[in-house]
């Protein structure tokens, strides 16, 4: 057709109109390419050896395939993965993973799979031993810090480790413990159970609820000793367990209910246990309390307990300073009354004690004055030290002699010790 000054102003449009056609197919022709499927996701990791699935956890690539293949793996397989740092390597991305954040969803299900992962290997026994056994790479530390997180899913299925790992064998159940304890120190919490009770105060679900209750279940039962037992369920109660349980009890469904249960139970073993006759409910403050002033009644050492009354009387409420000394107290009164040797052990455990509040009192005098101005903490307070007597000048007489005792008056009391300079030796 001959060309026409009409068309000058639809050719650039019928041209722009053309290249967004063109766009649009290509993303067309893109949606059209089959997409691989589960299936085919599964296959491509159903042969592969250790060594390639390691560098593809290196890579953060394709965890779904990784999970699947290691549910079918033998013992060898998993010895050789073991060997070669795939648990590590694991670990690496898990962490990684989370500190990125929840940028997408894609990371967040990538790190879902990843824990998934980690779950695969643990329920090989190989694993669980494994990871025991390994303590100097803090793999269970590593694993508290993952709950950081809002993904419920996620934490689900760490809290299910934890149970395993408790009731898997005692040094389990103690690297669970420890790991709390780590979390506690890293969050700034007071308590190390303070996690498992936020996480059943805000959760939303009685699935997610059941599930952290019976992980303090299993914390508990794993617990052999029953004065220990009773004192891990103390510190659990006292941050108000037993009145969630019972709010909690009017809507629980089956599987919450069902924990609750579980709790209750134990508990009321264990105190039927303790109060079995001539023994004593160490659960009740009074009745303790009681106990041991009628054992020290009219003897020495009725003085000495009231006098430890009234300096506990002292101890701050609510501070980071009374914490670290109700803490030693309890540390030391153990070790005091377990030890075999006193001369040997005492120096030790009050060492220790001292040791420990002195570092707390540091870092709390830290956080109020800054690090510049802290130099004068409690390990470097300057030292009253005796004074220096004046030399005698060359040429002066002697100093008289001090002035006789007058019959009937008693003679002068002596000076108050100066603080910080030991006293005279007694008279021969």
């Amino acid at each position: 057709a001959r060309y026409d000054s009409r068309y000058e102003r639809i050719l650039p449009h019928c041209t722009n109109l053309s290249m967004e056609v063109t766009k649009s197919w290509k993303s067309l022709s893109r949606n059209l390419v089959k997409q691989p499927t589960r299936q085919d996701v599964y296959q491509s990791l159903e042969e592969a050896d250790p060594e390639l699935c390691i560098a593809l956890i290196s890579r953060a690539l394709n965890f779904t395939g990784l999970k699947h293949r290691l549910k079918s793996i033998d013992d060898k397989w998993l010895e050789q993965f073991l060997s070669l740092g795939g648990l590590s390597a694991l670990f690496d991305a898990l962490e990684s993973l989370g500190s990125k954040g929840f940028s997408s969803i894609a990371d967040a299900l990538k790190q879902l799979e990843c824990v998934g992962c980690v779950k695969a290997v643990m329920n090989n026994e190989l694993g669980l031993t494994f990871i025991i056994q390994s303590q100097a790479q803090n793999f269970v530390q590593k694993l508290a810090q993952v709950l950081d997180t809002n993904n419920g899913l996620l934490k689900t299925q760490i809290f299910e480790l934890f149970s395993a790992l408790c009731v898997y064998s005692p040094e389990g159940w103690s690297l669970v413990l420890d790991a709390l304890e780590n979390y506690k120190r890293t969050k700034g919490l007071r308590y190390r159970f303070s996690l498992p009770m936020h996480e059943l105060r805000s959760s939303e679900t009685d699935e997610y609820s059941a599930c952290v209750l019976a992980f303090v279940n299993c914390v508990l039962q794993s617990c052999e000793d029953l004065k220990q037992r009773c004192r891990l369920r103390n510190e659990i109660i006292a941050l108000g367990l037993s009145d969630l349980l019972v709010t909690m009890r009017d809507t629980a469904e089956d599987a919450l209910a069902t924990q609750i249960d579980v709790f209750e139970e134990a508990q009321s073993q264990d105190t039927a246990q303790i109060e079995m006759p001539g023994m004593v409910d160490i659960n009740s403050h009074e009745d303790m309390f009681r106990a041991v002033l009628e054992k020290i009644f009219c003897t020495v050492n009725e003085v000495q307990f009231l006098h430890i009354l009234q300096n506990l009387l002292l101890v701050e409420r609510d501070s980071v300073r009374g914490e670290a000394i109700w803490s030693i107290l309890e540390e030391f009164v153990q070790q005091a009354v377990l030890m075999s040797s006193p001369e040997e052990q005492k120096d030790k455990a009050m060492l220790g004690g001292i040791e420990k509040l002195k570092t707390v009192l540091r870092d709390e005098q830290t956080r109020k004055l800054g690090p510049a101005d802290a130099k004068y903490n409690i390990t470097t307070l300057p030292t009253v030290s005796s004074p220096t007597p004046t030399p005698p000048i060359s040429g002066a007489p002697p100093p008289p002699p001090p002035p006789p005792p007058i019959s009937g008056v008693p003679p002068p009391p002596p000076p108050p010790p100066i603080s910080g300079v030991p006293p005279p030796p007694p008279p021969p």
